[in-house]
């Protein structure tokens, strides 16, 4: 693909550089966006892991035996 590329878009076929923007604005929205997203969720999840990694001494232990 990226050889198919070079020959379709290479500079012998292309003479003169287009100087049109496609869209730069809107690619840096819905990329900084859903990064933006991802952190609001993470936040909150580090600190339940974090909770969750306390080690509480319990007030009683059951032990359960099975046999199949």
């Amino acid at each position: 693909m990226l050889g198919r590329a070079a020959h379709l878009f290479g500079e012998s076929r292309n003479q003169v550089a287009s100087n049109m923007v496609h869209g730069t604005v809107i690619e840096v929205v819905w990329t900084v966006t859903p990064t933006l997203i991802l952190i609001v969720v993470a936040i909150p999840s580090f600190a339940l892991l974090y909770s969750i990694d306390e080690v509480v001494d319990p007030a009683i232990t059951i032990k359960c035996i099975g046999h199949q």
